[in-house]
């Protein structure tokens, strides 16, 4: 019985090869697409999820109020001293940036520059599942002067990973590869190609540079030790500033992909927006490639019932019709689920681009099994409407040609197609405003200018900010092509990366913590920074780098617009010349004077307000700085060249990491851009397969009418009268589909749009041009098939009449 089934589909198949081919057409393309986002989305969930007891894992991040100014660096000290009043902490890991283990190493008079080297406490194997390959990694990780490299580093520098016991220099320093570890994969936070032992050192609660994990005994109360954390901090770490001057909060280990947004990360996370949109998405193209099923079945059942009505008259039960319609139904869904394969075996590379991911789908796995089920449910559900609309045909109503259904099965239709069309302008709607919103925080004014700045990024402080580095600098700037050279201790488009109490001279600010920026000379003309009280610095004036005595020094600052307001000043003018006072480490007091007011800056990404800043010529706390220079349009390329032959005379330093400002700016919208990208291709699709729908329900339509039409040709109608006749029903529907999407648009996008400081209006041409895009392409597709059917002969039609 089932050969027989088989066997009659196939025939069948051949038979309505067209209507075959456009349900393979729009479930293939819808299942490929589906497939693609649902395979990167469940990739996003996944990621550390299988580190040792990720359940309980929580990596400790700080957050200064008054600074607007967090993340997941913290304080390595501090916790372990908590942990001792603890009795629900059961173990901490941390992950230190060093900054002595990065930089120039040599062997064999060659240099080779490390990266992401950091210092762990010895139990890393506790919280990072590491696959070892060669060594001992617990020698790397207890004893000085000891390195694990991971397989690629170990390669590049020692030519094979049989290497063990080899050394490497960097400076005076002479170190040993102890211990060879896989690289480790995409699916994790963690992102670090390096590991040493951390130096023991005197116990320092103010010193952020780790990355530290706690993992709690079984059954703890989460939120009593962030209480406690909380408490302690506050009243022990910081004890002379306000109550609540850090807030200290605990992310999951494996949410922190997907709901950690920060600077600090050890690379770019994911978001949990984009899952939940690829998810939506991959729903939503499913629904449409069912719903294209369902309707060009449906509107092709006319030419199929007369072989309902002989088999029925033969003796066939409707189970029997169903039964063979369905097999058809999953014919058509598994070779398509075949074809959608073959596209996504063949797009999953660009797809990979798109997403910053290395997918692989992997047809013998958990998700190859939901996979296969749920194009199998597709297949049965989306077929079993079609199989049952026309099993109930009977030989009566095909001799007396009554093919209708009732208004039952043609509102189901078109309210697929009202759905269809919703979509449709809701993604393209969609897309625009993301693509606004992503053009608008790209060209928004920070404060500083992006275009034609570049940076020669984590050099160290102690060979930039000494009485050598004029000379340098002086070097860069005779460059062709360079308009102005600086230094910066930081990068405006990450963050701040230190800060230290302030005292005004009026008073109004006492031991207040400001964030801290180290710059150069010129380093408002170089950054690009809008001065709107005093003078940039300048070497003009020798008394504007710091300097210093045994007991204090003196520096001149820059300072924000809003600073100058929050220190009591009623014009930026007003704070011109004004002596502030600051701590000088163990050298007593440093004298602060102010030559510059400039407007405020935005640091970071725009979804962060402005923050109270200074500026101090010559001197800082942060153990890397940078070289910024302003260079000429067209230029870059050779102004990098020459800066990287300068750095490496001058400071020893081979093979520099020079980046574009703009580019670096552009890189914290990266998770926007992908959304954008995503739903506008998608937008696409989605509009596509609107169209195979919108083409089988017109088949049905103009089949219905073709005896009307036939009448009125004869009667002398128009072609375009015609085409208007047919085409009407279909406009009102998307008439209808415009109600249903613009509020629930609305809502969802400014939801979205809520989650930026600046941010972009919804525009009511958008809404408007959503709208005449979807109903162009309808009165086109619906003209296409009705043109078609006005150009038959009437006598063809009605010679049977």
């Amino acid at each position: 019985m089932i050969t027989s089934y088989i066997s009659t589909a196939f025939r069948a198949i051949g038979h309505h090869l067209q209507h075959f081919m456009l349900n393979v057409i729009g479930l293939s393309v819808g299942l490929a697409a589906a497939i693609l986002v649902a395979l990167y989305a469940q990739n996003e969930l996944q990621v550390d999820a299988d580190q040792p007891n990720a359940e309980r894992t929580f990596r400790v991040s700080q957050f200064f109020t008054s600074l607007n100014m967090g993340g997941p660096i913290s304080n390595y000290d501090a916790l372990n001293e908590y942990k001792t009043q603890s009795t629900e902490i059961e173990e901490i890991f941390t992950l230190q940036v060093t900054p002595k283990l990065n930089g120039d190493y040599f062997k064999n008079d060659n240099y080779y520059k490390l990266e992401n080297v950091m210092a762990t406490t010895p139990n890393l194997l506790k919280f990072v599942d590491i696959n070892l390959l060669r060594g001992d990694l617990n020698l790397a990780l207890t004893e000085p002067n000891h390195l694990a490299l991971n397989e690629t580093e170990t390669r590049r520098v020692f030519g094979t990973i049989d290497a063990i016991g080899q050394t490497i220099m960097k400076g005076n320093e002479r170190y040993t590869l102890a211990a060879v570890f896989s690289d480790l994969s995409d699916n994790t936070h963690f992102a670090f190609e390096g590991l040493s032992a951390i130096t023991e050192a005197q116990p320092n609660f103010r010193l952020n540079n780790s990355y530290t994990y706690i993992r709690l005994v079984a059954n703890a109360d989460s939120e009593a030790v962030l209480a406690g954390l909380n408490a302690f901090y506050n009243d022990l770490v910081y004890p002379s500033q306000d109550p609540g001057f850090v807030s200290i909060g605990l992310t999951g280990l494996s949410d922190i992909h997907l709901y950690s947004d920060s600077q600090y990360e050890f690379k770019p996370n994911g978001s949990m927006t984009v899952v939940i949109v690829c998810f939506s998405l991959s729903f939503l193209l499913i629904s449409l490639a069912a719903f294209n099923f369902i309707n060009i079945s449906v509107a092709q059942s006319a030419k199929r019932a007369k072989e309902v009505g002989v088999r029925k008259a033969l003796g066939a039960s409707k189970t029997q019709i169903v039964t063979q319609f369905l097999i058809e139904s999953m014919l058509v869904t598994l070779f398509s689920f075949a074809m959608a394969c073959v596209f996504v075996e063949a797009l999953l590379p660009w797809f990979n681009n798109m997403v910053g991911r290395q997918l692989v789908l992997n047809y013998i796995s958990v998700f190859g099994i939901y996979m296969t089920l749920s194009v199998l449910f597709i297949g049965l559900v989306a077929g079993a409407y079609p199989a049952f609309f026309m099993s109930a045909f009977t030989a009566k109503q095909v001799l007396s040609g009554d093919l209708h259904r009732g208004k039952t099965a043609t509102r189901v239709r078109k309210s697929l197609l009202t759905i269809q069309a919703s979509l449709s302008i809701s993604l393209i709607i969609g897309a625009i405003t993301l693509q606004q919103q992503i053009d608008h925080l790209a060209n928004l004014s920070v404060g500083y200018e992006k275009e034609q700045r570049l940076e020669v990024v984590d050099l160290p402080s102690n060979l930039l900010f000494t009485e050598k580095s004029p000379g340098i600098l002086s070097r860069i700037n005779g460059i062709e092509g360079i308009d102005s050279v600086s230094l910066i201790d930081s990068s405006l488009t990450r963050s701040f990366n230190t800060s230290s109490s302030v005292t005004s001279d009026n008073g109004v600010l006492d031991e207040t913590v400001i964030p801290f920026i180290g710059v150069g000379y010129n380093a408002a003309e170089t950054l690009g920074l809008t001065l709107i009280a005093g003078r940039d610095f300048n070497p003009s004036f020798g008394a504007d780098w710091y300097t210093r005595t045994k007991e204090n020094g003196k520096a001149s600052i820059v300072i924000t617009e809003s600073l100058a307001k929050m220190a009591g000043y009623t014009e930026p003018q007003d704070a011109i010349g004004k002596q502030w006072r600051a701590p000088n480490n163990s050298r007593g007091e440093m004298t602060m004077i102010i030559t510059g007011v400039i407007k405020d800056l935005t640091i970071g990404s725009a979804r962060e307000s402005t923050s109270p800043v200074i500026l101090i010529c010559g001197y800082t706390w942060s153990n890397k700085s940078n070289i910024v220079a302003r260079f000429e349009p067209g230029q870059y390329q050779n102004v990098a060249n020459s800066i990287s032959t300068v750095v490496t005379e001058e400071l020893n330093i081979y093979t520099p990491t020079i980046e574009k400002v703009s580019e670096n700016y552009n890189a914290l919208y990266k998770e926007e851009s992908r959304v954008s990208k995503i739903v506008a291709i998608f937008s696409g699709l989605a509009i596509f397969l609107t169209c195979v729908g919108l083409y089988g329900l017109a088949s049905f339509a103009t089949l219905r009418k073709q005896k009307e039409i036939a009448v009125r040709k004869v009667l002398g109608a128009s072609r375009l009268s015609i085409v208007n006749l047919i085409a009407k029903e279909f406009l009102t529907l998307v008439f209808i589909s415009v109600l249903i999407a613009y509020p629930l648009t609305y809502w969802v996008v400014g939801d979205w749009l809520a989650n930026f400081n600046e941010r972009v209006s919804q525009a009511t041409d958008v809404y408007l041009l959503a709208f005449i895009v979807v109903l162009s392409v309808t009165w086109i597709t619906v003209a296409g098939i009705a043109l078609k059917a006005s150009s038959k002969r009437p006598s063809l039609i009605l010679r049977y009449e």
